[in-house]
């Protein structure tokens, strides 16, 4: 009877290298990870700066690894600083403390996380005991502080915050009080600053020839009137825009004071022939008939004419004075709301 075939060579190597490498794996997931820990002293004293140590390995296939924080340490511990190295081999996590225990201990174990996608394996990192010594010169001296070493506030910062609120509390306090002792300030009645509009001498002469015109239906008899007022529309315009006193004035001197201040030529001549008239009818009983009247009215207003073209350059030179007069009252007014 024939024996059973041998399976081939090639089919017996391939069953040992995946049996090998099954075995491998298991041992490597069982055992590549791996933390070791260690102080640089094994004797601490009360305020010693320690260097503590984690070694841990097999934390390539890891991308994150959670390491103990403030809170896993005892509190006999604080930590000021810590640093992690890494190399092709695993991590070296390094933290420096202070020490503040008076007795012997050990520094605790701890877990640290290795975290890859959303699985954790957690990792124990053993405790490291440690002997106290006193700072106490005389080892045979049975000396203990005369208070108990109470913990430092680690977080100070809470307090100083709660301190300024109520600080700042207290002071809005003491002002609303003190706001209301002062008696409210009675209102000050400032006057009242009213902004002038410049009225143009010419313009208001151009109306009081218009009125004179039309008020009187039939000059010729109230002729007397009818001459005075128009004599007395022209003295109120160079009153006002030559300043000197043109309605107290006579004719003769009237003219003399427009020659001083180089007024027109045809003006001055075309004035005088008006207030001449007028005087006639005022002082001199001449009674001018309805042609003389109208005549007067055409002079009036050929010389209204010249003292328009005249006049131009005075006028506004007036109205820049009275706008820089007004601006002044407005300073002034603001000044006083200020003081």
């Amino acid at each position: 009877m024939p024996g059973r075939p041998f399976p081939s060579l090639s089919l017996l190597l391939m069953l040992l290298a995946f049996s090998l490498a099954v075995v491998w794996n298991g041992a490597g997931t069982a055992m590549a990870q791996q933390a070791v820990s260690a102080i640089d002293r094994d004797t601490l004293r009360t305020g010693d700066r320690i260097t503590y140590q984690v070694r841990i390995t097999g934390s390539e296939g890891f991308p994150r690894i959670v390491y103990p924080d403030s809170a896993d340490f005892a509190p006999d511990f604080l930590i000021r600083s810590r640093q992690v190295e890494r190399d092709g081999r695993g991590d070296t996590l390094t933290y420096f403390l202070t020490f503040f225990g008076v007795d012997d201990g050990a520094v605790p174990e701890m877990n640290a996380g290795l975290v890859r996608r959303t699985d954790t394996l957690w990792l124990a990192i053993p405790e490291v005991p440690f002997a106290f010594r006193s700072r106490v010169e005389d080892p045979d001296a049975d000396m203990r502080p005369l208070k108990p070493i109470y913990p430092f506030f680690r977080s100070w910062w809470p307090y100083l915050l709660l301190g300024l609120v109520l600080a700042g509390i207290t002071a809005w306090l003491m002002y609303r009080y003190r706001q209301k002792l002062i008696p409210e300030p009675k209102p000050v009645n400032r006057p009242v600053v009213r902004v002038e509009p410049f009225r143009n001498p010419l313009d208001d002469l151009r109306r009081e020839l218009d009125r004179i015109q039309y008020a009187y239906g039939e000059p010729h008899r109230l002729y007397k009137q009818y001459y005075t007022e128009l004599g007395d529309a022209f003295r109120s315009y160079f009153e006002r825009a030559y300043h000197f006193p043109a309605l107290e004035s006579t004719t003769w001197e009237l003219i003399r004071d427009l020659q001083y201040h180089k007024a027109d030529e045809e003006v001055l001549q075309l004035l005088t022939r008006i207030l001449e008239e007028a005087d006639l009818v005022k002082f001199a009983k001449y009674e001018p008939n309805e042609a003389d009247c109208s005549n007067v009215m055409k002079l009036a207003r050929s010389l209204y004419q010249c003292i328009s073209e005249s006049d131009r350059y005075r006028i506004a030179v007036l109205r820049k004075k009275h706008e820089e007069e007004q601006k002044e009252k407005i300073s002034e007014d603001t000044e006083y709301d200020l003081g």
